[in-house]
């Protein structure tokens, strides 16, 4: 590949103002365009905080959101957040934690033919990126090269000026990493002094769990990566095995990954970088060209100053987390933010594992209810009580006549059940009283010895020449031709079911 030739290091400035330009159009990718990078609850004043990349059709953090175009979801059940307010990581002086991982390997190394080096222009964009940060920010930048995986070389500050002539006076590999190994026949010792990119990233991200006292006021930490990938290990799927095994385990620490993707020749290992940046829900934005290297380090860091920081009072805390064993206080949620764009486009991003307070229990509203129950059971068992006190009254000779065969008629009766169905399958039963009771035990006016029916199933009123039949609060409940009643006026040949027992109305 070819490289557009400067002169000095210093003309740089001109190709980093041309890669600026061409950043929007050479980085709008398929990537998500609304990204969540961290969610927090205040219990203390039930202040729901979100910091969110949303993106334009460019892939560049819009200008503004307003709260009309987000809708924002706790495992499914829509949040009602009110005093929302939304403003920049940048505007809002958030501080942001940033380790800059720098590749200084042979291979971004001045190539015969050409007069400005990758490693140069990468430190470039480095100083560029530092410049953006202010106040309470920290910043912390290493490299790696042939025969090193990650070195400091500004530890962990707010001194800026200091960590930009740091970037600026960084060295690249010594003589003794340019081959000499090749020139002398050792394999051994060639292949020691390739890069190691996937053991640079997991050194750098220990070196940031390992300081994590030190960014504890930061509520963002990002990794930054420019590199080709590259790696002593040829193997991808070593590789690949190597780099989940890193995710995993720096994966409570949330730090998001981002990286910038150049490889001048060889590019197989690009998609290494990538992953990583989509498993840590990072950015990765690839390079083709050497004036696009600054435009990138503009718009990563335009991505973390440019943040999205969203905020509301939640008017009611969610009810259906997820339970944690062990905690009763809290549940665990999907937080999943959605975003109307200017575009027409509405996209959404998620977090997992949001921890948000139960809600207590609405003692008032239970208690409502639990009156009305209640209130509703006493009532069901006065007339109960009153239509057993009544059948009582009127002896037990109907249900003898159940239980020794068919109720015979004594004097003149109002109506008559014919039983189709059942154990009584076959008999008939004579009403003469004004109430009549029908159950599965003794004391019942009609007994109905079969174990679907209820102790006291229902009840059959006679007022006036209508019939009128009512549940008694059954288990298997009453059923009138085909359909559950709790009270209904009887018509000449309805059918009546009892659980398994079917019984039907005759006037005469």
């Amino acid at each position: 590949m070819q490289f557009a030739r400067r002169r000095t290091f210093g003309g740089l400035t001109a190709i980093a103002m041309i890669g600026s330009l061409l950043a929007p159009s050479t980085f709008a990718q398929a990537e998500k365009r609304v990204l969540l990078d961290a969610v927090s609850f205040d219990t203390a004043t039930s202040m729901l905080t979100i910091n969110a990349d949303i993106l334009d059709a460019d892939g560049e953090p819009m200008k503004k959101i307003e709260p009309g175009d987000l809708e924002i979801l706790a495992s499914g059940q829509k949040l009602n957040l009110v005093d929302v307010q939304i403003e920049t990581a940048d505007a809002a002086k958030e501080p942001v934690a940033i380790c800059i991982l720098l590749n200084a390997s042979n291979n971004y190394q001045l190539q015969a033919g050409e007069e400005i080096s990758v490693y140069s222009t990468e430190k470039e964009g480095a100083v560029r990126l530092i410049k953006m940060l202010s106040g309470n920010d920290k910043v912390a930048v290493l490299q790696y090269h042939n025969s090193n995986a990650s070195e400091p070389i500004s530890t962990w500050s707010s001194n800026f000026t200091s960590a930009q002539t740091a970037v600026e006076n960084a060295k690249g590999p010594s003589a003794d990493d340019e081959g000499n190994a090749t020139i002398q026949g050792a394999a051994k010792a060639e292949r020691s002094l390739k890069p190691q990119a996937m053991t640079a990233i997991d050194k750098a991200l220990a070196y940031m769990a390992d300081n994590a006292d030190k960014l504890s006021q930061t509520r963002r930490k990002f990794l930054i990566v420019m590199s080709d990938g590259k790696d002593r290990e040829t193997d991808v799927a070593k590789i690949e095995k190597q780099r989940k095994s890193i995710i995993e385990r720096y994966s409570d620490q949330s730090i998001r990954v981002l990286v910038i993707g150049f490889a001048p020749d060889d590019k197989k290992y690009l998609t290494l970088l990538q992953s990583t940046a989509n498993d840590t829900n990072g950015v990765y934005k690839s390079v083709k060209e050497l004036v696009q290297i600054a435009g990138a380090w503009d718009s990563v860091g335009s991505r973390i100053k440019k943040q999205f920081i969203i905020r509301g009072k939640l008017a009611e805390l969610p009810s259906h987390g997820e339970t944690i064993k062990g905690n009763k206080e809290f549940l665990k949620y999907n937080i999943v933010l959605k975003a109307k764009l200017k575009d027409g486009a509405t996209e959404e991003g998620v977090v997992n594992d949001v921890r948000i307070p139960a809600p207590a229990l609405p003692w008032d509203k239970w208690l409502k209810w639990a009156m009305w129950a209640i209130g509703g059971l006493l009532g069901l068992g006065l007339v109960i009580g009153i239509i057993v006190f009544v059948a009582r009254r009127k002896g037990d000779a109907p249900a003898a006549a159940a239980e020794s065969g068919p109720a015979k008629p004594e004097g003149p009766h109002r109506g008559r059940l014919a039983c189709i169905a059942g154990p009584c399958a076959g008999q008939e039963f004579y009403l003469y009283d004004d109430v009549t009771t029908l159950g599965r035990i003794k004391g019942n006016t009609i007994v109905l010895p079969d174990a679907s029916v209820s102790s006291r199933h229902a009840a059959l009123k006679i007022d006036q020449m209508r019939y009128e039949i009512a549940d008694l609060n059954s288990q298997n409940k009453v059923l009138v031709n085909g359909q559950q009643v709790h009270k209904v006026f009887l018509k000449d040949g309805d059918r009546v079911k009892l659980g398994d027992s079917e019984l039907q109305f005759w006037l005469k």
